[in-house]
């Protein structure tokens, strides 16, 4: 499935280094919550787009998806059932582009979590 490493492109690791900044949630966790932002809007990768994965946080997958990784697979190999595994992981690196977008400004973990 998802490659035992994974990374994503250097922009979003900015933007989740800052948010980490803004709110204390870690890069892991704010990739996460980005992933299923991004899913649940209906966002679709294109594989032939050319995506670059340039960052340089690289970290296994057990700490990117946590207990999410089950589901995570799931969701990408039911989306993408002709992908291979780096061009999983690459619609995953996506996904979480495009879900950052939508809480890359939050100031405090209340608002990241929809509270207020």
């Amino acid at each position: 499935m998802l490659p035992q490493t994974m990374w994503l492109n250097k922009a979003v690791e900015e933007q989740l280094q800052t948010l980490k900044g803004k709110t204390g949630v870690t890069p892991n966790v704010a990739a996460r919550i980005a992933f299923f932002r991004s899913v649940e809007k209906g966002f679709v990768f294109d594989k032939d787009t050319d995506y670059k994965l340039s960052g340089s946080l690289k970290l296994d997958k057990h700490t990117w998806l946590g207990k999410t990784q089950q589901v995570t697979e799931l969701l990408l190999k039911q989306r993408y059932p002709e992908y291979s595994d780096k061009e999983l992981q690459a619609a995953w690196a996506a996904h979480v582009e495009d879900g950052i977008s939508t809480i890359r400004n939050h100031k405090n973990l209340a608002f990241l979590c929809g509270e207020i």
